[in-house]
Formats: C-alpha cells, structure tokens, sequence
C-alpha cells in the first residue's frame, strides 16, 4: 500500500421532503417528493501527485489543493387513477438539474463547471380486459441534455490548456509525450441539448392446453425520435492547446519547453447533430408443458436508423434480430432443487452517447485543425500536420452501410438448492461473447500485404488527406468472457439472516489485429491478451493498439469479487449489522515500451501528400509491447505478459441500532461506521501507467475513503 497521500472522501448535505395522499377516495391518489443535494467531493492525491502539482511555479505559483462539488435539485410527482375497476391510469413528471465540477488530482486548478439536467413526462395506461387477457400502452418524453450556456461560459478559457510532460521524445516523426504529470485548463466546451420520445405496448395472454398452459407476450418498444446537438466553443480563439516539457527532467527548477501548439480555425461550431431512432418488436411464450418444466422462447426485432443532420449522412441502418430460449426444471418434486438454462443474443441498446455516434465529431464542419511541433526545442516549430475540414463526401464514406449494434452471445447454466434453515445456495456459470463492438479502420492509408514492409503511403480515398477513419464492426476479433458465480443465503430465523456472494471472472479476447492496426505489421504475434482489455471495452479504441494507452477504465476485467452481509436482532432491541466487500484490483494493462527511433524499414516517418502537406507514417511508432514488467523486455512479447494487477479494495462496514419506545412514541438511535479498519488500498491506475518509458509508470490513484463515522435518530409519533 502506498503510504501518505489524502484518500477520497464526501461531504453530504441532502434535505428531502414527500407527501402523498388520496385526492378523491379509491380513485385517484397523488404523491410528490422534493430533494435537494450540496455535495463535496474529495479528491484523492498521492505524495507523487502532490510532488508534481508543486513542482511548477512559472505555471501555478500557488498551488492549493481544491475539492469537487456538485449541488443539484430533483422533483417528482406521480398521479394514479383508477378509471374503472379494470383500466388504471398513472401519470408522472421527474425534473432535476445539476452543477458540478470536474477538477482531478493532477489539474492544476479547479475545473468548472458542467451542468446536466431536464425533465422527464410519462404515462402508462394498464388495463385487465379478462382473466386471460392484459394490456399496456405507455409515452414518455425526456429533454434530459447537457451543458448550458450559462455553465459553459463559466468554463471559458482565455489560454489554452496547458500540460507539462517529463519528455518528448520522436515517434511517428513528431515528438511524443512520456506521460503528462499535470494539466491545467481546459480546450474547449460545450452545450448539449438532446431529447427522447419512448412509446411502448405489450399485451399479455394465458392460454390453458396446448400441451400445457401457456403465457404469450407480444408488444412494441419505440422510441421513433432521439435527437442531440452539440455546439463545441473552443477556448483562447482556437489556440486551444500547449504541450511543455521540462529541459532536464532531473531539475525540476530546470525550466519548460513548448513542443506541441495545437490551433482551431474556428472558435465555435455546430459539431454533432444526430437525429436516429429504435422501434422493436417482440414475441414470447412462457411454456409449462408440466409442474416441472418451463420453457421460455422469443425473439426481438430492432429496426435502428442514425442519421447526421449535419451531412445528411446514414450513420446506421440495420435490422437486428436476437432469440432468446430458456428452460427450468425442478428436479425435485419439493422444488427444493431447480436446474435452468439460458441462452440470448442481447444488443446493446441504441443511445445519444455511444461511439457511432460521437465518432466523427471532432472535426466539426468548415472546421480544420493544425498542429505544430518543434522536436529540438529551440524554439522553431519546424513540422506542421493539418488536418482538413470534415466534408460531406468524405462523410459518406465513415460509416459501413453494414454497420449495426454490437451484440453479446449469453449462455447460462446454473443450480439452485435449497437447505433446512432456510438457508439457500445459487451457482451459475456465464459465457458470454462480446462481438462486432465498434471500431474504426483507416480507408485511406496504402498498407503493406504483411509484417516488416514500409507504408505505401495515402491516397485510396483522398490523396490530400492522411487517415480517414471508418466506422465497423470488429469481425476480426471478440471478448469472451467466463464467469463462475455463488450465493449462499440465509433467511432470518433464530433472529439472524446473511448472505454471501463469490465471482470469478476469466476474460481473454479472441481472433486477431484489426486490418490497419500498426500492431499487425509492427508486432504480429503479440495479440493475446486475457487480462485488461479495455482497448476492447468501449468502443473505437482498438484502431491503434500501439498508442501506448491500455490503462484499466472500470471494474469490467477484475478477476474476482467477495461480498458477505449478515444482521443479528440482538437482545436488549439492538439490531447489528455488517458487511465486508473484497474487490479485486485492476490490470494495469498491456505493458509498453520506446524504441530509441522508428524502424526505417516501414518507411518514413512523415509522408507528403499530393497537395504538398505532411502527414505522420502510422507504422512509423516507436512504442512496442514489452511483454515483461520491467526492462529488459522478452524476445517474443505477448500482451498479456508482464501486467500487473492494483491491490485489492477491502473494508468493512458495520451498522448498530437500538429502539427505545416512551409511551406510544419510538425512537430509534444508529451508527454506520464505513470502513472500519481503515484500509486504504489504490483502485485506479494513473494514464501512463503501463508504459516504462513514464514517469507515470505503475503509478495510481484513488485511494479507497478513510474510516467514516455516521450518527442518526428517527422519531415516530
């Protein structure tokens, strides 16, 4: 465990208030609720975190360590009515909106603000037409979106966002950060407006005979209208960036260089305006052939059309079609025993915010980016890389017309069993497939046929362009994951209940490189991986692998997790509670390293272009898997090998109660002690991490919260 250091933490202060009650006796009922929330986030720094956001004073003379806040409103009111005893009628309106901050523990100040929020506005109608048959019919429409004006402007900048980095050395002919030990300021903001309509019908019928008895469900799901803007303003008039780096990383005092200007042509412009739509069809059956079996079977249609407003381009146009069938049986006439099993095709559902749809959008209209770069740190930016406007016609081709939601493949068996006591045990064993996620592959770019051959240049597209990136499904290669599951419960009798849950996880990914991924020419063998795969997560991250990026971004790939809870009616009218959670730590990822220069073999490292400008050579990368936790690296490097994992989140939670009564009045005294034996391992791996040639390297943050002490009363009369 890393010593010193301030640990997460928060300060909360909530008020609620709710009151429902009848408005007209057995037919109509009201309830609304009110909440409002000011909290503070801590932000946990380690020694080495606070060691570099002291360490440059010509940027932040003052540093002072700054905390996240986030203060917000939420309202709700729900109206039921009962029209008559068979149809009932319930109406509802959610509004809420919050103001937060977003600063992290290497930012040099406090980054503000963003604020989201809208209201929601639903209704259901369900109705019981006979024994047999039931229906429902609901609407919803949400303008839930993102930044406003108002808090977007208190973002502006009038620099650009500046961050100083140990060393740059060349890759792909331009000098390439080691990893950035801090940032202050931000490149640009941005508003977001979105809103959803979501209509939805099912009905529902039972059927005696038929070789059993039957439950037939059908209905639509529809949300014919999700739309989303997106206006990007970017900072200081389109300066939007600096990269520094210090002259001699061994003297802090030694001073920083510039070695990277990035420019915007425009400061403000419309960068994404998406208009799609999801109407599904389903049809099931819950089949009871007899007093052991049932059987489920269905299907679900999705018919998904994204459309750009801003091009008039398709995005996306597919019919998807995913099965499902599920069996149970009691193997035991007691029920006592039941085994079940399961398999779907489930896929991932169509929203405002994946990467299809913000793919692209970084280029916004009669917008061109420059970059520029000066390697030798005399003070000349001696290579420029332009990266035109985004135009229609190029557009048109960024997106596969094959193009569709990636899908996962999930089979299930398990065993449930149940003991005297009451006291019952679950296991279960998942196989999951995650296939066609989504990816990019470069369209314009003239690769080699094979390993150890130079770059052919650009030009299958566009010869005055460089990458030209498209949207696909990752054919070549999917995630498959393993998982073994277990519960063991315990009702409440002789005044004590608890459970008890295990998970082991085993992940690895499957087939191979993408087409244009510089890792297929520069490092075939290395592709297998079966521990942080978050180049696979996602989305759109697997287009170049030997970027040098790779850290753990969640807890989707920890290998396990332990979770017990127990509670004990104690005598004299205590009630003990605990809990314990045992979170296993995250891979740091695929382990790399920096070549002293590029390989001449693969070409060189900046390519001409027909209109004369310049672009980098993809193959010309000097970061390599390592295979090997610390140098030297091994001879055949997969990347799997050398990755280490974060160490383990433990804590214990203990919660103590104890009701008194005075007269017909009760009262009831508490306290939650969170974290009791302080334990305060890392949870998250620093960007950079992975990579040996960063200063950053297996460095971490995030420290797990201290022990926490929380006091409470209730009065009842």
């Amino acid at each position: 465990m890393a010593p010193g250091g301030t640990p997460t933490s928060q300060s909360i202060n909530q008020w609620d208030a709710s009151l429902g009650g009848p408005i007209k006796k057995d037919k109509m009922w009201v309830f609304g609720a009110y909440r409002y929330a000011d909290l503070g986030i801590g932000v946990s720094r380690l020694p080495l975190d606070l060691q570099f956001d002291t360490s440059f004073p010509t940027i932040q003379p003052n540093f002072v360590p700054f905390n996240n806040f986030s203060t917000g409103s939420q309202h709700f009111a729900k109206v039921t009515t009962a029209l008559n005893p068979k149809h009932e009628l319930t109406t509802l309106y959610q509004y809420q909106h919050a103001n937060s901050t977003s600063g992290r523990e290497r930012d040099l100040v406090q980054i503000c603000c963003s604020d989201a929020g809208g209201g929601v506005y639903s209704g259901q109608l369900q109705s019981v037409w006979s024994n047999r048959f039931t229906s429902s019919i609901s609407g919803s429409y949400n303008n839930k979106g993102g930044n406003s004006l108002s808090a977007a402007a208190q973002s502006q900048g009038a620099a650009p966002q500046i961050t100083i980095s140990q060393a740059a050395p060349l890759s792909r002919g331009i000098p390439t950060t080691t990893g950035v030990l801090v940032t202050q300021g931000v490149t640009s903001v941005t508003q977001s407006p979105a809103s959803m309509v979501v209509l939805r019908g099912d009905m529902t019928y039972f059927k005696e005979g038929w070789g059993g008895s039957h439950e037939f469900k059908t209905g639509i799901w529809a949300a014919p209208r999700l739309a989303r803007d997106q206006t990007t303003n970017y900072v200081n008039g389109g300066y939007t960036l600096q990269e520094l780096r210090q002259i001699n990383p061994n003297d802090p005092n030694g001073g920083l260089v510039p070695f990277h200007e990035q420019f915007q042509s425009v400061p403000t412009t419309l960068s994404l305006s998406e208009r799609d739509r999801d109407v599904a069809f389903y049809v099931q059956d819950s089949w009871k052939p007899n007093s052991r079996i049932t059987a489920n079977m269905g299907i679900r249609t999705n018919f998904v059309h994204r459309h750009d407003e801003i091009f008039n381009v398709d995005r996306e146009r597919a019919t998807q079609v995913g099965p499902r069938v599920g069996v149970s049986y009691m193997v035991t006439d007691d029920a006592r025993n039941v085994l079940r099993a399961s398999y779907g095709r489930l896929y991932e559902q169509t929203n405002g915010r994946d990467y299809i749809v913000t793919f692209a959008s970084g280029l916004p209209v009669g917008s061109s980016i420059t970059d520029k770069y000066d390697a030798n740190g005399d003070g000349v930016f001696e290579t420029t890389i332009v990266t035109p406007a985004a135009t229609a016609q190029v557009s048109a081709q960024q997106f596969n017309p094959n193009v569709h939601n990636p899908y996962v493949d999930e089979l299930v068996v398990g065993f449930a069993k149940q003991f005297p006591g009451r006291i019952a045990l679950d296991v279960s064993g998942t196989h999951r497939d995650l296939k066609d996620g989504y990816t990019l592959v470069d369209i314009n770019g003239i690769y080699p046929s094979g390993p150890n051959q130079p770059f052919g240049g650009f030009g299958l597209v566009d010869p005055n362009r460089g990458q030209i990136l498209q949207e696909n499904n990752r054919t070549w290669a999917y995630v498959e994951l393993n998982v073994i599951e277990m519960t063991l419960a315990k009702n409440m009798s002789h005044n004590f209940q608890g459970t008890m849950s295990v998970t082991r996880q085993w992940q690895s990914i499957q087939g191979t490189w993408g087409p244009t991924d510089p890792a297929r020419f520069l490092q075939p063998d290395a592709f297998p991986n079966n521990h942080d795969l978050s180049q696979y997560l996602f989305g759109n991250g697997d287009t170049n692998t030997l970027s040098g990026g790779g850290r753990e971004s969640g807890v989707a790939y920890r290998p396990y997790s332990i979770r017990l809870a127990g509670q004990y009616l104690a005598p004299y009218r205590l009630t003990i509670g605990v809990s314990y959670v045992d979170q296993a730590g995250g891979w740091v990822g695929p382990v790399v390293t920096q070549l002293p220069a590029a390989n001449p073999i693969f070409g060189p490292s900046l390519v001409t272009l027909a209109n004369g400008t310049t672009q980098t050579n993809p193959l010309a990368t000097t970061i390599r898997y390592c295979g090997a936790a610390t140098l030297p690296c091994s001879a055949n490097p997969i990347r799997a090998d050398g990755q280490t994992r974060n160490e383990d989140e433990r804590y214990l939670q203990l919660h103590i109660t104890r009701d008194f009564s005075v007269g017909r009045h009760r009262f009831m005294t508490g306290v939650n002690i969170f974290n009791l034996f302080n334990n305060g391992a890392m949870t998250q791996w620093n960007t950079g991490a992975n990579q040996i040639y960063s200063p950053n390297y297996l460095s971490r943050f995030n420290r797990t919260s201290s022990r926490q002490a929380q006091f409470t009363f209730k009065f009842t009369y």
